[in-house]
């Protein structure tokens, strides 16, 4: 039988916030905010397809846009290796950021921190100027600036977009109440190539790729079969899937 792989995306593709949640579905708790107050859940059917995977000893990655800190806050024990910040890190079973994955990227990090905080200044004016519902910061993790994460309201978003000259020089990930800026080393897909090299993965390998964003839709193509969830940002754009 082969080793299954499992590379999955987590925030509404494994877990959801209440509001999210299928009408009369059982759920458990999938994730806590930092005041460790319960912040999204987990339905029976995600928690069945995940001790589907378990009880073929798979080996289940996450591949999540929430840094080390909001990935520690899901509620499943992830104990292999973990890619967080939308792929600008990939962490080894111990926690440990990956060496050989610094290898390739650190070189970028000084150059791209000076724009993603003029970038973010930039944001924040516009949300002040234009009394905008939204907030906008610099994500850190492990003491590197990793990508512009903005949350608001869908149109104060769309302005954010048109507006931010800064924009043209990042990858975009969109979905609903979040708009990220990706420097060119936060990539899913790198990432999971990266440990795809790794693990050494081949032909004989079982890969499955999941997520519910158009912006995971490039690391899912490089798994062998690829899974969305029936209410995700992929279904609503390709009705007919």
């Amino acid at each position: 039988m082969s080793q299954v792989i499992v590379f999955t995306d987590l925030d509404d593709t494994l877990i959801q916030t209440r509001r999210k949640l299928p009408e009369n579905a059982s759920f458990s708790l999938g994730a806590t905010d930092k005041e460790g107050l319960p912040l999204s859940f987990m339905t029976k059917s995600q928690e069945t397809m995940l001790k589907i995977f378990s009880q073929s000893d798979a080996i289940i990655i996450p591949v999540t846009g929430r840094n080390t800190s909001a990935l520690d806050r899901v509620a499943y024990a992830f104990n292999h290796y973990r890619v967080v910040s939308h792929g600008a890190l990939v962490l080894q079973k111990n926690g440990d950021i990956c060496t050989k994955w610094l290898e390739k990227v650190a070189h970028q990090f000084d150059a791209w921190k000076a724009l993603m905080f003029s970038c973010n200044e930039e944001i924040l004016s516009l949300i002040k100027d234009y009394q905008l519902n939204a907030r906008s910061r610099v994500i850190t993790d492990h003491d590197i600036d990793v990508y512009v994460s903005v949350k608001g309201e869908p149109e104060a978003l769309t302005f954010i977009r048109e507006h931010n000259t800064h924009g043209q020089h990042f990858t975009h990930h969109e979905n609903a109440h979040n708009y990220a800026l990706l420097p060119p080393y936060a990539s899913k897909k790198k990432a999971v190539e990266h440990i795809h090299q790794m693990l050494n993965l081949g032909a004989d390998h079982l890969i499955i790729g999941l997520g519910d964003s158009l912006s995971d839709l490039e690391f899912m193509t490089s798994c062998q079969f690829a899974m969305f969830p029936q209410h995700s940002q992929i279904k609503r754009s390709f009705p007919y899937a």
